[in-house]
Order: C-alpha cells, then sequence, then structure tokens
C-alpha cells in the first residue's frame, strides 16, 4: 500500500536583471527632466498614461517611457518620490491643520529623486556615456549606476 503523503512543493522566483538602472538626484519636477533628457539624450520619452500605482498606500508614481527601435531599448523615467498633504486637526505637533506624507517607490534609496531603466543591452563604454551626459545636464545633481541585486524591494521595478 502506498501512503498518501503530501509533496510539499517550493518555488524559488529568482530571475536576472536585463535591465541596467541609473539613480538621479535631482530638484526638477519629472515633466521637466523628461525633457532635459530627451535634449540631451535624444530620447522621446512620453508620460505614460498610467502611473506605478499602489492604492494600498494611496500613492503614485510618475512614469515616462520610450522605446529605441533602432538599439532595441526601452527606457523608462520613475520617480522615487510622492508627497501626499492631508488636512487634520490642529494640535500641539501641527500648528497649521496639514499633514505631509513622503512614500519612496525603492525604500532603501531614498536620497534618490529619480530611476532610468533600461531594458536591453548596454555595454559599459555606452553606459558610462550616458552617465557623463545626464552628469553635465543641467539641473541634475548626480546620476550613477545602481544593481538591482542589491535593492530589496527590486520587484517594484518589474513592470
Amino acid at each position: 500500500m502506498f501512503s498518501a503523503v503530501p509533496k510539499i512543493h517550493s518555488f524559488d522566483f529568482e530571475y536576472d536583471h536585463d535591465y541596467t538602472l541609473i539613480g538621479i538626484h535631482s530638484a526638477l519636477e519629472d515633466y521637466r527632466l523628461a525633457y532635459f533628457l530627451n535634449k540631451n539624450l535624444d530620447l522621446h520619452l512620453q508620460r505614460f498614461k498610467d502611473d506605478l500605482d499602489f492604492p494600498s498606500l494611496n500613492c503614485r508614481f510618475s512614469l515616462f517611457k520610450c522605446e529605441d527601435e533602432v538599439t532595441f531599448t526601452s527606457w523608462s523615467l520613475i520617480a522615487n518620490r510622492h508627497v501626499t498633504v492631508s488636512n487634520v486637526l490642529p494640535s500641539d505637533n501641527n500648528l497649521f491643520g496639514e499633514e505631509t506624507k513622503v512614500y519612496h517607490l525603492i525604500n532603501e534609496k531614498k536620497m534618490v529623486d529619480y530611476f532610468i531603466k533600461i531594458n536591453g543591452a548596454l555595454n559599459h563604454d555606452e553606459l558610462q556615456r550616458i552617465i557623463t551626459k545626464l552628469n553635465n545636464t543641467n539641473k541634475i545633481i548626480t546620476s550613477y549606476k545602481i544593481n538591482p541585486n542589491d535593492l530589496t524591494s527590486k520587484d517594484y521595478l518589474i513592470f
């Protein structure tokens, strides 16, 4: 007789990141940054019809995208910060009757204002050229490559 011992299956989801991630520090509004990126990197970033929306947190992150059919790459500009201002009753802690909350798409990179996600193959020289152009762009404080494997909330970048 066979005993009915249930099998337990485990599944670990692991994937290689086939994209390059760049962090950008800039005080520019998202549409202004997209304009400068389009101008300096010869892109055609456009506001995507849907933001990255997280209804449970009541926040959304702006998203701009473009496809480069010549190099077979797709570019995304993603905001890392969402600010909400809500009315609250004035108290000793809050004189103005408003409360500001800041949410981050990638919590471990709170200082990063925007991410550029490039899907497709980039060699080291191409990446360095892009980062140099970004760092020479007016109103961008700095930019640098980020290893997605080092991020605990990297799943938010899958779209």
